[in-house]
């Protein structure tokens, strides 16, 4: 009985451990450069459906005004803020609690982050998150509503940026 315990536990933490992978994509690193950049963009995530869509029309949006990095949230640890007027972080909440280490640590060594904005994608559209003084934008990862995350980051990001469009 102990042995049929013990492998039953094993089965579970391997599906948890899948699906917890499974959730979280890396997302291929980029850089786009224009000539006369007025800002610098940083979009720093892992991929998903719902939030490769965000990014790709977020990238659409600013490229033509603006330089713009997009790097995995796990390298957040080699980005030097200072060379970004712009840091949007694109997360999963997993259990209302987890999110990555790396987002935490880079908040945590910002001397100003009025220039970061936070997307956090998590089971619950209504959920409240906020790290480091940092207030998220939360969404549930439905294509539905896309078009409400999209609108209120450019919202945030035009904010910040002011009249550099």
């Amino acid at each position: 009985m102990r042995i049929r315990s013990e492998q039953y536990i094993l089965t579970l933490a391997i599906v948890a451990l899948a699906f917890l992978t499974s959730c979280t994509r890396n997302v291929k690193e980029t850089q786009f450069t224009t000539e006369n950049a007025k800002f610098n963009l940083l979009l720093a995530g892992d991929s998903s459906d719902f939030k490769d869509r965000v990014r790709n029309r977020i990238i659409a949006r600013y490229r033509k005004n603006g330089n713009i990095d997009v790097v995995n949230i796990n390298n957040l640890k080699d980005i030097r803020p200072e060379d970004y007027d712009v840091i949007l972080i694109m997360d999963t909440c997993i259990g209302c609690e987890d999110f990555n280490w790396s987002m935490k640590s880079f908040l945590d060594r910002l001397e100003d982050n009025n220039n970061v904005v936070l997307l956090m994608t998590t089971g619950y559209s209504h959920y409240e998150y906020s790290y480091g003084g940092v207030d998220a934008i939360t969404a549930a990862s439905r294509i539905a509503d896309e078009e409400e995350i999209f609108t209120r980051l450019s919202e945030e990001i035009d904010r910040i940026i002011g009249n550099a469009l």
